[in-house]
C-alpha cells in the first residue's frame, strides 16, 4: 500500500459495532447487509492451483449487479465467462460460456453489448441464450487489450435515435508496450432496431490530452472511462509536474472531431490500481479502486475527497482479485478470496464475490454527518436491488 493511502485511509467499522441504527428499516424495505459474500462452487468453475474455486480476473460488473464478465476463467469455462449472481445469497452462482477472448469488455452504462478485443460487438442476451455459439452484430470501436467503452447519455448525442459508444485505449506498438502509452478515444454511432445493428458514424481513433503534455507528459497507464463516457481516470507515468498519481479528467461531449482537452478534475495523490466510476448520483460521485488486494472508495465531493474508506468485514484474509465495479444503485462488487472461520478457529478458504454497501460504512457516515453533507440514501435496500434487476432485464430483453 502506498504511503499516501496509509496517511489518508479511514478504517472500516461496522455500524452495529458503534451503536448506529442506520441499518434499520428506513424506506419500507430492509437494508442489504453492509458486506456480504457469494462463494463460487468448484463443481461449476473448477479449481485453481491451490484447490480454491477459480476466480478468473479482469471482472466487470453489470449495472444491476446480476452479471460478472470475467476473463481467464480456466479450463472448465474457457477464456471468458459470464457469471450470473443470485438475487438471494443462498442461491447458487450460474456460469455461461462465451465466444469472447481474454480482456473482452462490456459497453458500460447499459451493457447493451459485450465487446471482444477484435472489436466485435455481441448482444448480451444473445450470449446468455447461445453462450459460445452467439454471433456478433457488428465490428467497430477501439480494439486490443486494455480497451474500455461506455454508452453515452442521449443528452450528449447529436442524434438521440442512435446508440453512441465512446471507447478508450492506450497501448501503442508491440506487446512489450502494452499497459502504458498515449491515450486515444473513438466514438461510434450505432443504428440498432433490436434485431440487427450497424455502425453509421465513426470518428476514428483520436489522440487526446495534447493540452496536458506540458504538465502530465504524453504517457499514461491504467485508464478507465466513466460509465457515462464524460470522464476518465489514469496515471501519467512521467509527469513534468508532481509525482505519478491517479487522476480524473473530463472529456468533451460527443461531437465528431471535438478536441478532448482532458480537463483535470481530481488527483488521488496515490498510485493504486484502476479507479472505476460510480453511476452519477444526485448528491455524490464515488470512485473505487483496488490497492494491495484491498478495495477502497472515495466520495469526490471537495470536503471528502481526501479521505479513503476501506471495505472490510468480519471475514479474514479478504484479498481482492481485480478492480471493483459499481451497480446503478451504488453497491460495490469485486472478486476475492477469503477465509470463513468458525468460533472454534477452523477456517476454510473461499473464492467468489464480495458485495458492499458504501452508505453503511460507519466511518463514511460519521464524516458525512461531521461535515453537514447530505446523502442520496441511508442504505441500499433489498427493494433497490430488485428494482435494478427488473429494470435491467426489461431494458435488455432478459428473463427476470
Amino acid at each position: 500500500m502506498t504511503p499516501a493511502v496509509l496517511r489518508r485511509m479511514v478504517p472500516w467499522t461496522l455500524a452495529c459495532c458503534i451503536g448506529l441504527a442506520w441499518s434499520a428499516d428506513v424506506t419500507g424495505s430492509s437494508c442489504i447487509p453492509a458486506v456480504s459474500y457469494l462463494p463460487l462452487d468448484a463443481a461449476v468453475v473448477g479449481t485453481d492451483a491451490n484447490g480454491v474455486p477459480s476466480l478468473g480476473t479482469y471482472e466487470r460488473i453489470s449495472p444491476d449487479g446480476r452479471f460478472v464478465l470475467r476473463s481467464y476463467s480456466g479450463k472448465r469455462l474457457g477464456e471468458v465467462s459470464l457469471m450470473e449472481l443470485p438475487s438471494e445469497p443462498d442461491d447458487r452462482i450460474r456460469a455461461y460460456r462465451t465466444p469472447l477472448s481474454n480482456e473482452a469488455f462490456p459497453v458500460q452504462g447499459s451493457w447493451r453489448y459485450l465487446v471482444d478485443v477484435d472489436g466485435r460487438h455481441f448482444r448480451l442476451r444473445d450470449v446468455l441464450r447461445s453462450e459460445a455459439g452467439a454471433k456478433p452484430l457488428f465490428q467497430g470501436g477501439m480494439r486490443g487489450f486494455y480497451a474500455a467503452a461506455s454508452e453515452l447519455d442521449a443528452r450528449d448525442a447529436p442524434d438521440p435515435s442512435l446508440v453512441w459508444i465512446r471507447s478508450m485505449s492506450w497501448p501503442q506498438g508491440d506487446r512489450s508496450g502494452q499497459g502504458t502509452g498515449p491515450l486515444q478515444v473513438r466514438t461510434i454511432a450505432i443504428l440498432d432496431d433490436g434485431r440487427a445493428a450497424e455502425v453509421v458514424s465513426d470518428t476514428g481513433p483520436q489522440f487526446i490530452c495534447g493540452s496536458r503534455r506540458a504538465v502530465d507528459g504524453g504517457v499514461y497507464t491504467l485508464p478507465m472511462i466513466s460509465v457515462d463516457g464524460r470522464e476518465f481516470s489514469a496515471i501519467p507515468i512521467n509527469p513534468r509536474v508532481g509525482q505519478p498519481s491517479m487522476r480524473v479528467y473530463g472529456l468533451s461531449t460527443v461531437i465528431p472531431g471535438a478536441d478532448h482537452g482532458c480537463e483535470p478534475r481530481m488527483d488521488l495523490k496515490a498510485s493504486p490500481g484502476k479507479a472505476v466510476f460510480a453511476f452519477p448520483g444526485r448528491t455524490s460521485a464515488m470512485l473505487a479502486y483496488t490497492d494491495n488486494a484491498s478495495v477502497y472508495f472515495v466520495d469526490r465531493r471537495a470536503p471528502l475527497q481526501d479521505q479513503v474508506f476501506r471495505i472490510d468485514d468480519e471475514r479474514t484474509q479478504v484479498l481482492a482479485s481485480a478492480f471493483p465495479g459499481f451497480t446503478r444503485d451504488g453497491r460495490i462488487l469485486f472478486g476475492a478470496t477469503w477465509q470463513d472461520c468458525t468460533v472454534h478457529g477452523r477456517c476454510e478458504s473461499r473464492a467468489g464475490y464480495v458485495v458492499a454497501d458504501p452508505y453503511q460504512n460507519a466511518d463514511y457516515r460519521q464524516q458525512v454527518q461531521r461535515l453537514g453533507l447530505s446523502t442520496e440514501k441511508l442504505c441500499i435496500t433489498h427493494a433497490d436491488v430488485q428494482r435494478e434487476r427488473r429494470h435491467f432485464a426489461s431494458e435488455l430483453g432478459l428473463a427476470p
